[in-house]
């Protein structure tokens, strides 16, 4: 489930909530030609409460399952299934047979519909999406109803697709458990302290602790149940500097060179964009949790100009 928030507004950021998400697999190889691929493990943990629309969990297919050691690979086939049964579908939204959720297949990061190939060659990794559907959302199990339950078949041709073609059969498996409840994240500011100019002695360099500013990522009321809850951290904004942790800089600043970077309480700069668990969850009792960071100046470019900045980042928070 995808939902994302401001979070730092540069000199006045902010901490707002965010829910979902959900990734667990396991790939296993079989004698067929089409090589099984079981999606989202065993079992999901998901909140009641999710909206339509959302992105529940994701599962990725490595480039080089697909194309082998090739940087890319040609067109392929791709054929959908609702249901897991007999009878292909348009798409690119198919049915599960959990009431609730709708599964997608992305290939170069563009929903898949029933065709006989992609527009092109296939550069980057494959992604199947569970999707919250209009359907009331209930506990059930995922798995195709078929005698080969596939959802989707991957063929590298532009022709049928069978059982004895090579390429990827992809199957859903998991149970799906409904947890009462998410966790929440309260709404928060942080204003950081002014910082002279000469402070900064370079490209990259960070200044002193006066421009540093602590705040902290809080994770309130989590309920139990929940195998795994974690978050991630995603600048919002135009190209991020290329600095580790460097937020982009945020249309109405005034000040140039300088970016904002957050980082861990140690100095190590933010991870963005991966999943990072929240190790302190207790699937037994949940609880209200937090995560200490600093966010901090960053000098980007050889000049810097004085002025206002801010920045903007999103956390989206997951479930299992």
């Amino acid at each position: 489930m995808q939902q994302f928030h401001p979070i730092l507004r540069g000199l006045a950021a902010r901490l707002i909530p965010a829910f979902v998400l959900v990734v667990v697999a396991s790939i296993s190889p079989k004698a067929l030609a089409l090589i099984d691929v079981e999606a989202f493990g065993t079992t999901l943990n998901l909140p009641n409460s999710l909206p339509t629309g959302t992105v529940i969990s994701r599962y990725t297919i490595s480039l080089s399952e697909i194309c082998g050691s090739a940087s890319s690979c040609p067109r392929q086939f791709v054929r959908l299934y609702p249901y897991g049964g007999d009878s292909s579908a348009p798409g690119p939204l198919i049915p599960t047979n959990v009431s609730g959720i709708s599964t997608r297949l992305l290939m170069n990061g563009v929903p898949m519909p029933n065709r006989y190939g992609t527009d092109g060659p296939v550069t980057s990794p494959l992604e199947v999406q569970l999707v919250r559907d209009n359907r009331p959302l209930k506990a059930g199990n995922l798995a195709g109803v078929s005698y080969f339950p596939a959802y989707y078949f991957v063929c590298p041709q532009n022709g049928a697709c069978s059982l004895w073609d090579p390429g990827r059969k992809i199957n859903l498996r998991a149970t799906v458990r409904l947890v009462n409840g998410t966790c929440s994240t309260p709404d928060q500011s942080v204003a950081l302290p002014a910082m002279v100019m000469h402070k900064l002695k370079g490209v990259g360099s960070t200044g002193d602790q006066s421009g540093t500013k602590g705040f902290a990522l809080r994770f309130d009321n989590c309920p139990p149940g929940f195998a795994r809850v974690g978050y991630m951290l995603t600048p919002i904004g135009g190209p991020a500097p290329n600095f580790a942790g460097a937020l982009p800089v945020a249309g109405g600043s005034t000040a140039k060179g300088v970016a904002i970077q957050i980082t861990g309480t140690n100095g190590t700069p933010a991870t963005f964009n991966q999943s990072l668990p929240l190790s302190a969850y207790s699937t037994s009792t949940g609880g209200t949790y937090s995560i200490p960071m600093n966010a901090r100046y960053i000098q980007t470019e050889a000049t810097v100009t004085p002025g206002t900045i801010s920045s903007m980042m999103s956390v989206l928070v997951d479930y299992q």
